[in-house]
């Protein structure tokens, strides 16, 4: 993993291949992207370098999914109010269920639109300057 030196977009997929296609789309923001390829990876990030700016995370990754990480998240004392984009290829309905409560800025379907994604994480990330 990569230590960045400014708040960062936190790519979390278990897919390589995805991680190089989302670094490929945000990278017009400017804005320095780290990855990690699990949820235990992620968590780890975010207690070792601070807080992210955003994180864009898939649901579906081994061992545990991108609703576990989050709550694991959540419960960090820096990670209450990170914003987060969740990434599915499953029916959201369900997911949105599981994540309740867990603060999600968007839920996008895989494969999503490159445009599409841009406009959510810059939205994100301009709430996430003037929070309230």
């Amino acid at each position: 993993m990569m230590k960045p030196k400014l708040p960062t977009i936190l790519i979390v997929d278990d897919q390589e291949l995805m991680i190089r296609v989302l670094q490929a789309t945000l990278r017009p923001l400017g804005v320095p992207l780290a990855s990690a390829k699990s949820g235990v990876e992620a968590v780890r990030y975010i207690e070792e370098t601070g807080v992210p700016r955003g994180i864009i995370m898939d649901f579906s990754m081994p061992g545990q999914d991108g609703v576990e990480t989050l709550r694991q998240i959540r419960k960090l004392a820096s990670g209450a109010s990170i914003p987060v984009v969740m990434l599915t290829a499953r029916d959201q309905t369900l997911i949105r269920k599981e994540a309740e409560g867990l603060q999600v800025h968007a839920f996008m379907t895989k494969p999503f639109s490159p445009n599409a994604l841009l406009h959510t994480i810059r939205e994100m990330l301009s709430a996430g300057e003037n929070p309230g």
